[in-house]
């Protein structure tokens, strides 16, 4: 069983919580990683996760990002974006 590394971003504001990110993934294995924006609201937590997966796409294309929202509402708010490197769990 893989050992999962919650990331849970410290700002509140969608820019400075992706640098924050990006700083994780810099370092880290990203398979062992899940990204938590559980604390945000929808709106920033899209744009959390554009700004994140146009990095992951621009430097480690083959990799995949787990993350976690409380609702389901937000897959209905992601279709309008192409975020196939992003997998809600």
């Amino acid at each position: 069983m893989k050992c999962i590394n919650l990331i849970y971003p410290q700002s509140s504001n969608p820019e400075k919580a992706a640098n924050e990110i990006k700083k994780i993934l810099k370092k880290a294995e990203i398979q062992d990683l899940e990204l938590d924006l559980s604390a945000m609201n929808v709106l920033d937590a899209v744009k959390v996760l554009v700004l994140t997966s146009s990095y992951l796409y621009k430097n480690l294309p083959e990799e995949k990002l787990k993350f976690r929202f409380v609702s389901a509402d937000i897959k209905s708010l992601l279709s309008s974006f192409s975020l196939k490197n992003m997998e809600m769990v």
